[in-house]
């Protein structure tokens, strides 16, 4: 990664859904068993630190700490590369173990070589691939080719990444020829150098075979940031992705492009040209003051806005996308990973991420929000429906109807969504304002599972809620990161003020536990300890709480880890 302008921002509102545009009335997209990607950024040590080319090689990073949170944030790809790596040659041990930590934790590995405007040959990078795939057997199938050469070595054309990228792929897959190699890696979509590159049988042309009958290149690949050093507004924010020119756009413009050349050199099944977003992130930058609240990537409509992203490129096809990043930086400014650099807590981006990583797979499928500022994307797998919905706007509850086919949505709901799954069910609920919601379905149309997750968990730095719906009709909830097993029901939901909080443990009467009412500047607003007698407990602040979303956080008092969490709206 590097510091990079910003892609112009055209607000456009209007319908914006994440199914419409890239694929009408063509099938399903598949989405790949990889797809779901983090950047392995930042290593404690990059190169050799007794011969530093370009210094520092020690970087003092907290990477090898948090493979436990990447394996548990659903990641299925890591990239080993960025700038560093690219400045630097790691050494064979640095690649091994990068190349053991990914796999141990049942991810695929995707392994940059280095160029750096011709400090590095093709000789070295096909070493790399001896060593690695050959000599230790480790059989890495994705290698990447430099990093970002149209900003990291001022190349402004085709011709000048085509001369390299073509020397290094070849001596390569001379090597192991069952590699499959990604580039060009530039650090936003330029269509200048995408036309070059992809032209067919053009004299810059990568998408063909070397004198060998090996193909140079067979995922193409850029890097995108699309609201920059962070600057944008909450319009920008919601709108970018889907806006004329933007992102969604790009992937249509370079999937055609891709298709055609696939065409002219008969690459067709497995060999077929794919794409990749090897670098993503709503900013490399934040503002020095970006919080949950703000816009960048420490706020919650910063993870919203990754989830978009992801659903866009469900949406197009693209093979895999890459979050950049784990855990940087020395100052807020740069602290953009999904990790938080100071308190190691997991930011919206991580809880975002997670959500979609652990339910959608198989095909993407359409859907449309009747909401400018409400997003929806699915996927079936043959077993499962899952959709994500997300409300971005500050301020509006919708009450909404979510169709599992196309069929019109009646009533006076104010958020209708409809997918195409061709199953005759609706679900209706609540959304409230600044909030995400996975739905999971089973193939006759019943919901099994909910997760929830808001601003109020956010700010309390609570993970989302989970409902998983049981044979029986009732309910359970718990936190992505316990094994509660309480059965906690609020009711009614919204309220007053006045409500009660249903326990159903075989346990409720014989221990205490602690009940918290946190809001949404996550601050304890009531707390009491109960053994919650006939199985509920009566709570009245109608006189204190002001309108809005709370948590309502209940715990064994005697095992901190039984713990659930649910949310409850207060209408007045």
């Amino acid at each position: 990664m590097m510091k990079r302008k910003a892609g112009a921002v055209i607000a456009r509102l209007g319908m914006i859904c994440l199914t419409v545009i890239c694929f009408k009335n063509v099938k399903a997209q598949q989405i790949s068993d990889h797809f779901f990607g983090v950047n392995a950024w930042m290593p404690d040590t990059i190169g050799d630190v007794n011969n530093c080319p370009d210094p520092p090689c020690i970087r003092y990073g907290k990477l090898h700490k948090n493979w436990t949170n990447i394996k548990n944030s659903g990641a299925t790809s890591v990239r080993y590369g960025g700038i560093s790596p690219d400045k630097n040659i790691p050494t064979k041990y640095q690649y091994l173990r990068m190349v053991d930590s990914i796999r141990s934790r049942g991810m695929e590995p995707i392994i940059q070589v280095p160029f750096y405007n011709y400090r590095y040959t093709a000789q070295q990078a096909a070493d790399i691939v001896q060593y690695l795939n050959v000599t230790k057997g480790r059989n890495v199938k994705y290698w990447i080719i430099g990093n970002e050469p149209n900003l990291i070595y001022s190349y402004t054309t085709a011709g000048q990444i085509a001369v390299y990228f073509k020397a290094f792929a070849s001596a390569m897959k001379s090597v192991d020829p069952s590699i499959l190699i990604v580039g060009p890696e530039t650090a936003s979509f330029k269509q200048t150098i995408t036309n070059g590159l992809t032209a067919p049988g053009g004299p810059d042309d990568i998408t063909g075979k070397d004198a060998a009958g090996r193909y140079y290149l067979d995922v193409f690949s850029f890097h995108t940031y699309p609201l920059g050093a962070g600057g944008q507004t909450r319009s920008d924010v919601i709108t970018n992705l889907t806006a004329s020119g933007n992102l969604q756009d790009d992937l249509m413009y370079l999937k055609a492009r891709l298709d055609a050349a696939s065409t002219y050199h008969n690459r067709t099944g497995a060999s077929a040209l794919k794409m990749a977003i090897t670098e993503a992130n709503i900013n490399y930058k934040n503002n020095s003051t970006d919080d949950v609240y703000g816009l960048c990537t420490n706020s919650f409509v910063g993870g919203q806005f990754v989830a978009e992203l992801y659903g866009v490129g469900m949406k197009c096809g693209v093979d895999f996308i890459n979050l950049w990043s784990v855990i940087e930086g020395n100052s807020n400014i740069e602290n953009c990973g999904y990790i938080d650099q100071f308190t190691g807590n997991k930011k919206p981006i991580y809880y975002h991420f997670q959500m979609m990583a652990e339910n959608f797979s198989g095909n993407s499928i359409n859907c449309t929000s009747s909401q400018s500022d409400v997003k929806s994307f699915a996927s079936h797998d043959g077993n499962k429906l899952s959709v994500m919905i997300m409300n971005e706007s500050m301020t509006n509850n919708h009450s909404y109807t979510l169709r599992l086919n196309t069929n019109a949505i009646g009533g006076n709901g104010s958020l209708k969504i409809n997918v195409n799954a061709g199953i005759n069910a609706d679900f209706t609920d609540v959304l409230p304002s600044q909030s995400s919601v996975v739905l999971i379905f089973n193939t006759a149309g019943t919901i099994i599972k909910k997760c929830e997750y808001s601003l109020v968990n956010a700010v309390a730095n609570q993970p989302p809620v989970c409902t998983d719906y049981i044979s029986t009709g009732i309910a359970f909830n718990q936190g992505f990161d316990d094994n509660a097993k309480l059965d906690l029901t609020i009711f009614p939901n919204p309220s007053s003020g006045m409500f009660n909080i249903g326990l159903n443990n075989k346990y409720s009467t014989e221990r205490k536990f602690n009940i918290e009412i946190i809001n949404i500047l996550g601050q304890k607003v009531y707390g009491s300890t109960t053994t919650f007698v006939n199985g509920k407990e009566e709570v009245d602040l109608s006189t204190n709480l002001a309108q809005g979303t709370y948590i309502i956080r209940v715990r064994q008092e005697d095992k901190d880890d039984n713990c659930v969490i649910k949310k409850i709206m207060v209408q007045k």
